[in-house]
């Protein structure tokens, strides 16, 4: 399966952050905006990139299991998410600061800015301490993140992605449960329990049909039926 860029419990990256201007602004205006905003960007994430390595919250966390690093029960969203959000879409080097001190959104947002712009070993260290932090589908991607490496995986690793994938699919995270059933039907289960991933496949698409969880889902409910012989 492809691995995906996935959302936060309550799907909070779909809320658009819109900032209102109190004057109308030329073109020329707008595009230079853009153009600072997105070289201050870049800047930013080349630091945060570079930086990780001076706080030991970091430091060789790759070799740390998500499932067993992350707490019994996910975080939940406090009441200032919104503006964490806010902030990360604004200012990425406030919202890695805010990570660094331990803020589990914050550090979801800058694991995600981080892999769209290609910093993946980085991006990785920072979606592990936001699962440690409890958020579900930080502990999703840094499983998902771990599957790039699929044919280098020892015994332990594979256990620890299954672990992983369970854990997030029972805090009802729509891609661990997609990711979960796609484990449990794996090629290299001698036994694919087809039953139990067609179940956890019905935790998928809590937040529609069209997210790409549901999707993803959908199709590999259709590979699962086409499999199980009818009675």
């Amino acid at each position: 399966m492809n691995r995906t860029t996935i959302y936060l419990g309550l799907s909070i990256l779909t809320i658009n952050i819109l900032t209102s201007c109190s004057h109308y602004k030329s073109d020329s205006e707008i595009m230079s905006t853009d153009s600072h905003y997105a070289t201050t960007e870049v800047a930013s994430l080349s630091f945060i990139a570079s930086d990780l390595k001076h706080h030991q919250i970091f430091t060789n966390n790759l070799n740390k299991c998500p499932a067993y690093t992350s707490p019994s029960q996910q975080t939940p969203l406090s009441n200032s998410y919104r503006d964490i959000i806010s902030t990360c879409e604004n200012n990425k080097f406030k919202c890695y600061q805010s990570c660094v001190e331990n803020d589990a959104v914050a550090c979801y947002l800058v694991a995600l800015s981080l892999q769209e712009a290609n910093y993946k070993l980085p991006a990785e260290q920072v979606f592990q301490r936001s699962c440690e932090l409890g958020i579900a589908s930080g502990c999703t991607n840094r499983a998902a993140g771990m599957l790039d490496y699929k044919k280098h995986l020892t015994t332990e690793q594979k256990k620890c992605i299954f672990s992983t994938f369970e854990k997030t699919c029972d805090w009802r995270d729509p891609w661990g449960c997609t990711m979960f059933a796609d484990q449990l039907i794996s090629e290299e289960n001698t036994e694919p329990n087809y039953k139990k991933a067609l179940n956890v496949l019905n935790y998928s698409c809590k937040h529609g049909d069209t997210d790409p969880a549901c999707q993803s889902a959908k199709r590999l409910r259709k590979f699962i039926n086409s499999k199980i012989k009818p009675d």
